[in-house]
Formats: C-alpha cells, structure tokens, sequence
C-alpha cells in the first residue's frame, strides 16, 4: 500500500475546496487542518486557485494538498510545481494517466461505469474516484461494485454530505471521500466551517 494510501485513510475525509482568495484560503486551511482534516483537495476552477495552492502548501507543510479538476495535461506539472502530492479528475484518458506518470504525481481519476474501472485497471490503476457519486447510484452502487470488481478501491466524490457519508465510510471499497458541504464560503462563516468539520471528525 502506497504511502499517499494511507494518509488518505488516517483522515478519510477530503474536503474538496474551491478558493480564490489566498487570505481566505489560508484561515479556511487552518480550520480544517486543526480540526483534523488534513487531507485537501483544492479544485483549479478559479483565477488564482495555484496561488491558494501554494500558500497553504507554504504555511501548513504537515497537510497533505492535491488538486482538483485536473482536465489538461499541462495542468498536472502546475500542480506539482506548487507543492501538490496528488491530483484528481472528474474522468480520464490515457494520455492524463501517462502524463501523470511522467510527472510523477500521485494521480487519482475519475470513473463511474463498469467499463471506465475496468480500463483503469487496465491502465494500472485500483484506487480510482467514483464520479459523480450521488447521481451514479450513491454507496448502493459502490457496494454492489465490491463484489464485482474485488481489487478496486474508490474515493466517492459529489452528492455527499454530513447525512450519509458515513454510510460511504462502512464500504469495505471505499478508502476515503471527497465533499464540499463543510465549506461553502458563499454562505457560511468561519466559525460555521469550524462546526461543520467538527461534526465530521466526531463521526468518524
């Protein structure tokens, strides 16, 4: 098991995070690190979401940071060169995986069907993101997929929250998840986040 395995398990909860402001990004890092979740995901959907990258990289050097929505090639070398560990898509292709490769960061893609998972065992790789969890059969599917595909474990990403993602935590696949519900800088506070992420970390 790859080192990058296990500490995803020993915090199994990713907050997936779409920052754009570096000031705000690092006291939102430093709830979620304090409290426990010390694995981030940071989602490159914003201007200056490697700026965020890096500054949280910078200031909280024992938090394991990836990034998100990785789609082009070009984009696995960016995240590396601000300090990510690992980086994550929606999907995949062949050409991402080799990228990754040749990069030589942790890579984690996207699959939802049968077919995507077999082709990514193909490629090499069983530890794979299931995308978009809720709208592609929740925990149910991912207990079905168990049986099915015995050597594949999963980070299930999208459509969780604090209702079920316990539920997702019990399969005997799933390593860690990915969620947004315990920041959503739109319309929560700081002291909010803080709560929403205890409420995770009493759960787990």
């Amino acid at each position: 098991m790859s080192n990058m395995i296990k500490r995803f398990e020993s915090s199994p909860v990713i907050p997936v995070l779409t920052l754009d402001n570096v000031e705000e990004s690092l006291r939102i890092a430093d709830i979620l690190v304090s409290e426990g979740l010390t694995n981030l995901e940071i989602t490159l959907r914003t201007q200056n979401a490697l700026k965020c990258i890096e500054a949280i990289n910078k200031e909280f050097p024992n938090s394991n940071v990836g990034a998100g929505t990785i789609v082009k090639k070009e984009q696995l070398q960016s995240v590396k060169d601000v300090g990510c560990t690992f980086a994550v898509s929606p999907g995949f292709t062949k050409s991402l995986v080799q990228e990754a490769k040749e990069v030589d960061i942790f890579y984690l893609p996207g699959s939802s069907t049968p077919s995507e998972i077999i082709e990514l065992s193909e490629l090499g790789i069983n530890f794979q993101k299931f995308f978009h969890a809720g709208n592609s059969g929740g925990y149910k599917m991912l207990q079905a997929y168990a049986n099915i595909f015995q050597e594949v474990k999963f980070c299930p990403t999208g459509g969780i929250g604090q209702s079920d993602f316990s539920d997702y935590l019990k399969l005997s696949n799933v390593i860690c998840l990915g969620g947004s519900w315990m920041v959503d800088t739109k319309k929560m506070s700081f002291e909010e986040i803080k709560q929403a992420t205890k409420l995770i970390v009493q759960d787990l």
